[in-house]
């Protein structure tokens, strides 16, 4: 059986018939793998194979440059997309970091934590007092209004404009105050929800602590 010539031997081949031919310094061996396994050597990259991985050596067999297998749109597109979710979940691994060193830095115990929450809620329920107060005469200010049209149509006389104005008036003042309301009590949902999930990591990251001293 025939022994197959030395990579390096080849190269050498290639580089002195490559010197002769062009009459300049050889440049390097293009080195690439087809579609049926087989290896190839040639002083220049086929048009044909340009798309293909190859790699460019010197004459003393020494690889000095690779390039990878063109890309297709969908190969691109799906690293662009395992790019941005490295990115995100980089992203959401500093915050989580920061809101851990804040929450450690902020608060001596979770009780400290406990009375913050509590002084959000009560500062929410001043203003919805404030609201419902504003409710409260809104209300008897609506039965007036609507006692007064009501007194005027029994006897047969029109309702003036500017009173049923004063109705629209006042049954909009009264939804606005309404939606208020349920705003702030949403919002003192939304603060439960976060200083449960707070005092939750806070006693996780304070048991780590301890674990660690």
């Amino acid at each position: 059986m025939r022994k197959r010539a030395p990579t390096f031997c080849i190269l050498s081949v290639i580089a002195a018939f490559a010197a002769q031919a062009g009459g300049t310094a050889f440049a390097g061996t293009y080195r690439w793998v087809d579609e049926n396994g087989r290896v190839h050597y040639s002083d220049q990259m086929p048009a044909s194979e340009k798309n293909r991985a190859y790699s460019v050596i010197n004459p003393q067999g020494i690889t000095v440059k690779s390039v990878e297998k063109t890309k297709t749109p969908e190969q691109l597109a799906e690293e662009q997309r395992r790019m941005a979710q490295a990115e995100e979940a980089a992203r959401l691994a500093r915050e989580h970091a920061l809101h851990d060193r804040i929450l450690l830095d902020t608060y001596p115990s979770d009780q400290h934590l406990i009375e913050t929450r509590d002084r959000h809620i009560a500062t929410i329920e001043g203003l919805i007092d404030v609201s419902q107060h504003k409710l409260s005469n809104l209300n008897e200010e609506q039965q007036k209004l609507t006692k007064s049209a009501a007194h005027l149509e029994r006897q047969g006389n029109p309702v003036p404009d500017e009173l049923r104005d004063d109705i629209k008036a006042v049954q909009t003042q009264t939804e606005r105050e309404l939606s208020f309301i349920r705003s702030q009590r949403a919002q003192q949902t939304q603060i439960r929800e976060k200083f449960a999930a707070d005092l939750a990591r806070y006693k996780e990251l304070k048991a780590a602590q301890q674990a660690q001293q």
